[in-house]
């Protein structure tokens, strides 16, 4: 095939492989828009640093992680492999929540890759810009500037944050939550954030006590935790009232100490309409550390109805 679409062009004149040239630029034209791109990369050479035997299960946890983490803000995953991924968004916001996926999501990953030893960690670079890009196409993402350009953000940013173009902290929500840093690439400034770590936090003397639990395992060399969700009802007795019925969830965090030789855990309860919320600032916290999680067999599904 390649020898007769060689012998085609020769026959060609100059104008004809111009108008060819001009046809394939109008119809390739048809796909620029503005653009929004999320790259992420690991923190380590997994491909090099994982034994062989368990890179199969390593490369299908890890498309797992990307793929929900893309569904999260509808995009589509134009590129991917256990070190780097590359996802297409429509807009910033999106682009957002399936940062706050992947961020959250990750204690979960290392959980599940416990069996093979390896913990991950991320780093995620985000831009946007007027550029050709389809779903499909390797060809447009090997010579995107956009792509290209949220690759090197990735390469820079420090390991569990997000680092973007200007382009895309000027429509970053909430605005205030992007650090203008004094880097730059291809003349545009980079901000860096934490996506929901701000927007998220619920400060007070029960996470204190939960970051020094989780600190005190990181000390003692402990990598998995287990995590159970229930719901727990009280009641509350008031003056001059019948006893009321409330509904709260409970969290739990569970690790074996192996210099005690039992297990340690941390409760922390909160009302069943702050759940979602409080899972996960709870995950985040323990991924941020690079701890796993593990779900307990015996956690029940808890709803905020």
């Amino acid at each position: 095939m390649s020898s007769r679409l060689g012998l085609y062009l020769e026959r060609l004149t100059l104008d004809d492989l111009l108008f060819l040239e001009s046809e394939l630029e109008r119809r390739k034209d048809k796909y620029r828009r503005q653009h929004v791109v999320l790259v992420l990369q690991t923190e380590q050479r997994l491909m090099t640093s994982v034994p062989r035997d368990a890179l199969n299960v390593l490369a299908k946890e890890m498309r797992r992680f990307v793929n929900d983490g893309a569904v999260a803000g509808n995009g589509v995953v134009m590129a991917y492999t256990p070190e780097s991924s590359v996802v297409l968004f429509r807009d910033v916001r999106s682009a957002s929540l399936s940062a706050i996926r992947l961020l959250t999501t990750l204690a979960d990953l290392n959980g599940r890759l416990k069996q093979i030893g390896q913990n991950v960690g991320v780093k995620l670079g985000l831009a946007s810009g007027d550029d050709i890009l389809a779903a499909g196409s390797m060809r447009s993402v090997r010579k995107s500037a956009v792509v290209k350009r949220a690759t090197q953000c990735a390469w820079k940013a420090p390991t569990g944050s997000l680092l973007m173009d200007e382009n895309c902290a000027f429509r970053w929500e909430p605005r205030n939550e992007a650090m203008k840093l004094p880097l730059e690439i291809d003349g545009l400034t980079l901000y860096r954030t934490n996506p929901a770590l701000a927007s998220n936090s619920s400060s007070g003397e029960d996470e204190e006590k939960l970051v020094a639990y989780l600190d005190a395992l990181v000390s003692k060399g402990i990598s998995t935790l287990k995590y159970f969700l229930l719901r727990e009802e009280s009641r509350d007795e008031q003056s001059g009232q019948l006893a009321q019925i409330t509904a709260r969830a409970v969290i739990t965090l569970e690790s074996f100490d192996p210099q005690t030789m039992r297990n340690v855990t941390f409760t922390t309860r909160c009302p069943l309409s702050e759940y979602t919320a409080k899972v996960d600032r709870v995950f985040r916290l323990v991924s941020e550390r690079g701890l796993g999680l593990v779900k307990h067999e015996e956690s029940m599904p808890v709803t905020s109805a």
